[in-house]
């Protein structure tokens, strides 16, 4: 059961790896400025954030990293605050992944980016209080709803494109 859930985690953390954040340097100079480019870093920040408490998670030599969850978990939970500010109406461009149906839809988006909130902050603080509650299992939940968003929201990555 234990390798099963890390195998869990970590092809979640694969996913999110394959988000907007998983571009070159050369595909972010191509996005406008503004709300298409700052959620762009925005999703980047939180990949990286996820890796670091996947990686946190699977320590197995040192056990769990308890800090590195609740300080990653904590910057996903604000900035996905901010997730539907840099989603206004019209942010549309070619060089972006997001759907037409963040727009029609928008209440899901919404939904699902508190979601993503709520779950980043009971991870945090569950990992802060020292208890032994199930990180794991919080951590998948968290990366489940970033997958389900970006599997409704976001356009799939095309072959030989940066995003």
């Amino acid at each position: 059961m234990r390798r099963t859930a890390r195998w869990l985690v970590t092809l979640s953390v694969g996913v999110l790896m394959w988000s907007p954040g998983a571009t070159s340097a050369d595909d972010h100079d191509k996005l406008p400025a503004g709300p298409i480019r700052d959620r762009h870093e925005l999703m980047e920040a939180q990949g990286e954030q996820a890796e670091d408490i996947n990686e946190a998670l699977t320590a197995d030599a040192e056990g769990e990293q308890t800090g590195v969850v609740q300080r990653e978990a904590q910057a996903i939970a604000l900035s996905a605050a901010r997730i539907p500010s840099l989603f206004p109406k019209g942010s549309t461009d070619p060089t972006s992944r997001a759907l037409p149906a963040i727009w029609e839809n928008w209440d899901k988006f919404v939904q699902l980016s508190k979601q993503l909130q709520e779950q980043a902050t009971a991870l945090s603080n569950a990992a802060g209080s020292g208890t032994d509650e199930p990180l794991k299992d919080k951590a998948q939940k968290m990366f489940g709803t970033c997958k389900a968003c970006h599997d409704q929201f976001r356009r799939p990555k095309e072959q030989g494109k940066g995003h």
